[in-house]
């Protein structure tokens, strides 16, 4: 879809009780990321128009890829996004990152093969392995190209470049149209780019043509080259489509493929005759293969967290190795919103969370925090600007705990928007925080408004339940943080739910007791005098060890981790005990603490509170592992893998048992990964 033009944009009481109304209801730049802002997530600017030099100046529409294989030692990444308003066609202009996203370089434009036309939608694609007529690490790019608002004839243009971003050429168009009348339902839109498993290269469109669809709605389907993109099917293969339906407009899908070799598609469900702004639902759908996506008019599964929260417009997908044994699945959306279509109720989290799933994209999803607050969001009504957060895409990278996210944000006059960016990491442990009368602690209304209160209320599947522990010390809701009220210090200050800004209010520390600590006040998050009736609200007073005090929090996946293979050894710190420095080797399993092992979300794995690590920070091979205090360093990091392996991202080596020896006290080392069974270890989930 294109980004300028609206046409085609189709046209508590308690948490309880919101629970049931959620269910009803080219000149170089460089620019560098700084650090974090103290309350919104502002992000850093990639680009901004000038608007003195040209007052229709605009962006949006971003896309990103990291390059695998580029044959540099450091985290590159590409950046891209339609620019329009500056005296001549819409553009692609292509930014580079070496420093794994905190600063950026222009380096290229890429404008429409097509002389005076706009290009825009743009996507980008590492080739990743190679295939006939394109080498790994081949970066493909694409976009719809037309004069914006004749809708005679537009193309699906693909560009290639062999340097890394710095040149291109134009290949071919993966489909196009001419003749057609002007007028708005017969466009080509949205491309994405996947190397399946057969190595068939296929290019991804939203298309408005099909005769299937008798108002000129909309299907999501493919065309696949088997040349590196010189030429293309003639016929476009569906995918997704409702021709018993002639008001559904399936459409800007984006792909992840999962650690079990799955496809997953993300796509935004809109429908004719709806105001877009109370429609638009994000779904998800599989593919073994990345071509065969099933049924045509199965629409697979609607995004939503457990009490009917979904995700609205313009989707982009992401998987991430962190956060647990399968990863985790990221995906964005416009706005968050509830109730059925045609009649939505938008949230108050819109542009400031992500929906987030560490089951494969199965079951409920959780709200994240965004490292880029979009206020406002984009919408669909005559006069206001749709351009802000519309597709957001979360880029994983090397560490396979943060990700890099890009963002269009309003710049406060009609319907243009600049670029932002920031790095975001997934959240750490997530789920209900139970406390006295084996109540939950929860967020008054179950909204996510600054001020709203921390209060008691029966356990349920509220999102003002969901609290992730987050590595900064704070915890989280609707991506906003659990805020002592005015920063205050003193006993009897109640507690509630504020946007994040780094305060001492919002500390807290797990005491071995039970209690969250305030280090800041020195006090301990508290039910006052005991009392258990739901909506209580909660506040702060001196630690004294009592039940109004004690809190049981969501916990890491925790357990023995076993191999080599189905040698049922365990992974063990040597000595059982929490001596930096201690080996860690394989020992007979027992159950004792050196053998209990959590899987932190933020790539870390621990025992006795410290981490699992590569003895002096080292990369070579047989360098030995050990218990370390936890630094954030490179040697930390672990990342399951598909075959069991458990990979250290910066050496890119694997844990491993030497020479297959399974005697008791083989210590243990990484080497090259090799999928051997010396490298297969059962972790905890």
């Amino acid at each position: 879809m294109q980004t300028s033009a609206l046409p085609r944009r189709r046209g508590r009481a308690r948490s309880a009780v919101l629970v049931l109304t959620v269910a009803l209801t080219a000149t170089l730049t460089t620019v560098t990321e700084a650090a974090p802002a103290a309350a919104a997530q502002t992000g850093q600017v990639l680009y901004s128009p000038d608007l003195a030099t040209y007052p229709d100046g605009t962006a949006g529409y971003p896309r990103a890829v990291r390059l695998d294989h580029d044959g540099s030692s450091d985290e590159t990444l590409l950046a891209t996004f339609a620019q329009a308003g500056h005296n001549g066609p819409k553009t692609l202009p292509i930014y580079r990152s070496t420093d794994s996203g905190a600063s950026w370089t222009q380096i290229s434009t890429i404008s429409s093969h097509t002389a005076g036309w706009d290009i825009e939608a743009p996507t980008l694609y590492e080739v990743p392995r190679d295939i006939s007529g394109l080498d790994a690490g081949d970066i493909l790019a694409a976009g719809t190209a037309w004069d914006v608002g004749d809708y005679t004839a537009q193309k699906v243009e693909v560009f290639r470049s062999t340097d890394g971003g710095l040149t291109w050429q134009y290949l071919s168009a993966c489909t196009q149209t001419s003749g057609q009348p002007d007028s708005w339902g017969h466009g080509i839109w949205e491309p994405v780019f996947l190397v399946t498993d057969d190595d068939t290269l296929a290019c991804f469109i939203s298309d408005e043509r099909p005769a299937n669809s008798a108002t000129n709605n909309q299907v999501i389907g493919h065309y696949t080259s088997g040349d590196g993109g010189q030429t293309w099917s003639s016929t476009l293969v569906q995918d997704v489509a409702f021709p018993a339906d002639d008001l559904a407009r399936p459409g800007m899908q984006t792909f992840a493929q999962l650690p079990n070799g799955t496809y997953l598609m993300s796509y935004e469900m809109c429908r004719d005759g709806t105001d877009a702004d109370h429609a638009c639902e994000v779904y998800v759908k599989s593919s073994a293969d990345g071509l065969s996506w099933g049924a045509v008019d199965d629409s697979g599964t609607l995004v939503q967290t457990a009490d009917s929260r979904q995700l609205l417009h313009t989707p982009s997908i992401a998987w991430l190795p962190g956060g647990g044994p399968n990863g985790t699945v990221l995906i964005s959306g416009q706005r968050v919103g509830a109730g059925p279509t045609g009649n939505k109720t938008v949230l108050a989290e819109s542009g400031t969370v992500l929906f987030a799933n560490t089951n494969l994209g199965t079951g409920d999803w959780t709200e994240v925090e965004t490292p880029v607050t979009v206020n406002p969001t984009g919408g669909y009504a005559s006069g206001v600007p749709s351009c802000p957060g519309y597709s957001t895409p979360m880029i994983p990278l090397e560490n396979g705990t943060e990700y890099l996210y890009l963002a269009a944000t309003w710049l406060g006059q009609g319907n243009q928007c600049e670029i932002r960016f920031g790095t975001g990491a997934l959240p750490g442990a997530t789920g209900q925080i139970v406390g006295p009368g084996d109540l939950c602690l929860d967020v008054d209304t179950n909204t996510a408004v600054n001020g709203n209160a921390a209060q008691l209320w029966d356990c349920g599947i509220a999102t003002g339940q969901q609290w992730s522990i987050a590595a900064d010390g704070t915890i989280r809701a609707f991506g906003k943080c659990l805020d002592v009220d005015g920063n205050g210090t003193a006993n009897f200050t109640k507690v509630q739910l504020w946007e994040c800004n780094g305060s001492g209010a919002q500390q807290w520390r797990a005491q071995a007791d039970g209690a969250l600590l305030n280090p800041q006040s020195g006090r301990c998050l508290d039910d006052p005098a005991g009392n258990t009736a739901v909506g209580t609200d909660l506040q702060i007073y001196d630690c004294n060890g009592l039940w109004t005090q004690v809190w049981a929090l969501p916990g890491y996946p925790t357990g023995s981790i076993t191999g080599p293979g189905t040698t049922d050894l365990c992974v063990d710190v040597d000595t059982n005990t929490a001596t930096n420095g201690n080996a860690v080797q394989l020992w007979d399993c027992s159950g004792v603490p050196g053998q209990q092992w959590s899987m932190a979300a933020d790539g870390t794995i621990r025992a006795f509170g410290k981490c699992l690590d590569i003895t002096g920070n080292g990369t070579a091979n047989f360098t030995k592992v050990q218990l370390w205090d936890c630094t954030g360093a490179g040697g930390q990091q672990w990342v399951p893998q598909a075959n069991g392996a458990l990979l250290n991202p910066q050496s890119g080596r694997c844990l491993d048992d030497p020479a297959g020896n399974v005697a008791v006290g083989t210590d243990l080392q990484i080497f090259d990964c090799n999928g051997a069974w010396t490298q297969v270890w059962a972790v905890p989930v």
